[in-house]
């Protein structure tokens, strides 16, 4: 049977460490895995500490006896016993937060559910139980584990299964698939229900807590009879549709909820909106089966019909449409990369693949966006030169798609931790961002795998536009099909380009230096009031190490400020506290009290202007 298994060695051998406890286990596992040429034991050892040393071996220990992490493929761990028993786990949560990329397969005697939800949840590649597998299947699986596929046995996956779908009671809920676009019509009714709770709310605070005229009265109450006859007529649209039709948003069936549709809308002052919406998106994740990009998805799509206004201080290529365009178009990277992502699926890549295919995986989303987007097989009439007066149409996203060397270098390549996203989403792995490691479910990987997803989006919405700007920013049909009023002229077009122009050099000369030089990253995020810039920390050495020209000397007098600054402030506050005493004490004493005071407020607001100049600056 071990014969059998080596129809699939490498020319290079997997390279193992083992980690266990029992040295007779290491001793048999190490025997049945040594006639193996495509899998080589490199290391071994029998407590969590001598693990962590070897991979991080310290000056005064034997550099000989230490593992590069990098050649490592695979550690099997199990170093729990009866006065640790979660050894285990602490064990492969250090691993996990200094070597994220290192695959784990714990190897153990038995388990309990908390535990295994815990190892799953910080991204542990492998499991199973020791005497459960034939040494044939267990051997394969360690390959597909050092290879980040994850392969636990069954009884373990059902088991955190049940834990994630259980909701105490052991009622399970389920959630039906959503199409992106059915949701997305329900959040804008769900919105609209919103602003009409917001109105009457509005209405009924003012018809309580203000004294108004019989008229104003009239109009008052008019109002709010109208605004409470369109909610009444929304819920019945809603809950007509909920009744179990095709693309219904579902949610769990409550027979003591009101029917909607047999109350009068002028007795429902005191009645919740039943947002579905709301109930998908935060419910607790211990009550439902972990669907991190459905549930980042429609977390995203909840918020497209809110302001999509740039907020950010910086010009963006998507500022030029329409607001229908500008969601239509965010819808379209969304559909597109909810279907990147099951293609991933289907072709098994691994996560060490992941990181070799994210330009091609970024090029495939742009281009498949674009053409969704513009249409295929739009064409452009163009006006026929005197010299070619029978000039032919042309295909726009043909010629766009020839801009795609430009759009790589200054849009997709620069943005960041896309693999850990797609590594997040993909294989459940924690989520490794701001020095951080978030488990798999928790509210803070959420948010974190948001911010990321949402400035994905934003920025491929610029990557689908800006070959649209360089070649055909005037086109006649362009303009009406796609640009907001406000600058469908030529004169606002091609300011919004020289905007546009001055930040890229802007940004590649300094600001993409300081981001560096910081230690950051700038994402773009959505948000209720409208797209917003954050920064979350991210080591970027390597990067520094590579600066060179302008960009190099942008650091270098960033770190000469940082150097000079507090000195020459607290320097020159010296110097305007001595001239303020000098003018008040000295020679304010012989000027007379008048003179005095003058003299005293001349320099206390000279010192004031000074050191408030300097604190400005150093913000």
């Amino acid at each position: 049977m071990i014969e059998q298994a080596t129809a699939s060695a490498r020319s290079k051998p997997l390279q193992f460490m083992l980690a266990d406890a029992d040295p007779i286990f290491r001793l048999g596992l190490k025997a049945c895995l040594d006639p193996l040429p495509d899998l080589q034991i490199i290391a071994e050892a029998d407590r969590p500490a001598q693990v962590l040393s070897l991979l991080s071996p310290r000056a005064d220990t034997d550099q000989s006896l230490s593992v590069t992490v990098q050649t490592l493929d695979l550690v099997i761990v199990d170093v729990s016993s009866a006065a640790n028993p979660e050894a285990n786990t602490v064990l492969c949560q250090q691993l996990k937060a200094h070597y994220p990329h290192l695959a784990l397969f714990v190897l153990s005697n038995a388990a309990n559910p908390e535990e295994l939800t815990k190892l799953w949840q910080v991204g542990v590649e492998g499991f199973a139980q020791k005497g459960s597998l034939a040494m044939a299947e267990l051997i394969q699986r360690f390959r597909q584990a050092s290879q980040g596929i994850r392969v636990w046995d069954v009884a373990p996956k059902a088991q955190i299964q049940s834990l994630r779908q259980s909701n105490g009671s052991g009622a399970v809920q389920s959630w039906p698939d959503l199409s992106a676009f059915t949701l997305l019509r329900q959040v804008f009714m769900e919105t609209g229900l919103k602003q009409l709770e917001r109105s009457l709310a509005q209405l009924e605070d003012r018809r309580q807590r203000q004294s108004l005229t019989p008229w104003q009265r009239t109009i008052n109450e008019g109002r709010l009879r109208e605004l409470q006859t369109v909610r009444w007529l929304v819920r019945r649209f809603l809950d007509s549709r909920a009744g179990g039709t095709e693309g219904s948003v579902g949610r769990v069936e409550n027979p003591t909820a009101p029917d909607w549709g047999d109350l009068d809308p002028w007795e429902t002052d005191d009645l919740a909106v039943p947002s579905r919406i709301t109930e998908v998106i935060d419910a607790p994740l211990s009550n439902l089966t972990v669907d991190l990009p459905g549930l980042l998805m429609d977390a995203l799509l909840a918020k497209l019909p809110t302001s999509l206004e740039n907020r950010t201080q910086i010009p963006l290529e998507l500022d030029i449409l329409k607001a229908q365009k500008k969601q239509e178009l965010f819808l379209s990277i969304l559909k597109r990369f909810a279907g990147l992502l099951d293609e991933l699926r289907f072709s098994q890549v691994t996560r060490s693949q992941l990181l070799q295919k994210r330009s091609h995986l970024l090029q495939d989303l742009w281009q498949a966006t674009t053409a969704d987007f513009f249409g295929k097989y739009l064409t452009l009439p163009l006006s026929p030169a005197p010299q070619q007066p029978d000039a032919p149409d042309i295909e726009l996203v043909r010629v766009l798609s020839q801009d795609q060397a430009m759009v790589e270098a200054e849009i997709l390549n620069k943005i960041p931790l896309v693999t850990e996203l797609l590594e997040h989403l993909l294989f459940q792995t924690p989520l490794l961002v701001e020095n951080n490691l978030y488990a798999v479910g928790s509210p803070e990987a959420m948010l974190q795998a948001e911010a990321l997803l949402s400035n994905l989006v934003v920025n491929v919405a610029n990557a689908v536009l800006q070959p649209l700007l360089n070649r055909f920013a005037s086109n006649e049909v362009i303009k009406q099909s796609f640009y907001d009023r406000t600058l469908i002229s030529t004169r606002e077009i091609e300011r919004f380009r020289n905007a546009l122009s001055n930040h890229y050099r802007l940004r590649r000369l300094f600001i993409e230096p300081k981001e560096i030089f910081e230690s950051q990253f700038a994402l773009i995020v959505f948000s209720e009031t409208g797209l917003q810039k954050i920064a979350v920390y991210a080591t970027r050495d390597q990067e520094l190490q590579q600066l060179s020209g302008l960009r190099f000397t942008v650091t270098l007098a960033l770190e000469a400020r940082d150097a000079i600054a507090p000195p020459l402030q607290t320097t020159f506050t010296f110097l305007g506290r001595g001239v303020v005493y000098l003018l008040t004490q000295v020679i304010g004493r012989g000027l007379g009290l008048i003179g005095r005071g003058i003299l005293q407020g001349i320099g206390g607001t000279w010192q004031d202007l000074f050191v408030h100049r300097k604190s400005h600056q150093e913000k």
